[in-house]
């Protein structure tokens, strides 16, 4: 039970972070300097270069949540998944799309510009073990209070079979 719970958690989240992205990336047709405003931000915040590293370490902390005995094969599956699917050359173009419909070609310069100072590199490498830091006291949230959410799922799944066995 155990397990099959995890799997529709991570099943249930995987799918609301595919959605999400999927609604981000539909966007208009952009001017080709729209994009390499995005592609040059991008760059300069070290997404293109820390492109690898962030999704390690977001399998790493997913990992967490699997049980130690398939934690070995979940963290394989998912780093062959990602250095076919979720690469910088994969999605770079998806990406510059994303950023271009949420910031102006000059807004996007400008950004480039910050991310170009010290205090910009700063942010850069500081962003993403900041995430991963944000995304280990989410987890441990969830862990906290896991017997209760446990709970609520057997609770919602047991009245989604009620209806069900009521006609038959």
């Amino acid at each position: 039970m155990k397990l099959k719970l995890n799997l529709i958690i991570l099943t249930a989240t995987v799918f609301l972070f595919a959605t999400h992205l999927k609604a981000q990336t539909t966007s208009p047709d952009f001017k080709p300097s729209h994009l390499k405003a995005a592609e040059q931000y991008l760059i300069a915040t070290g997404v293109s270069a820390q492109f690898g590293d962030i999704l390690n370490k977001m399998v790493d902390a997913s990992s967490a949540q699997i049980p130690e005995a398939n934690r070995a094969s979940y963290v394989k599956v998912m780093n062959a998944f990602m250095a076919k699917y979720f690469t910088w050359d994969a999605l770079k173009d998806r990406l510059d799309k994303t950023y271009a419909a949420e910031f102006t070609e000059d807004e996007l310069k400008q950004l480039t510009a910050f991310y170009s100072t010290p205090l910009g590199k700063k942010v850069s490498v500081k962003s993403p073990i900041l995430i991963q830091k944000g995304m280990l006291l989410g987890q441990q949230a969830v862990a906290d209070h896991r017997p209760e959410l446990e709970q609520m799922m057997k609770d919602a799944f047991q009245a989604d079979a009620a209806p069900a066995q009521k006609n038959n």
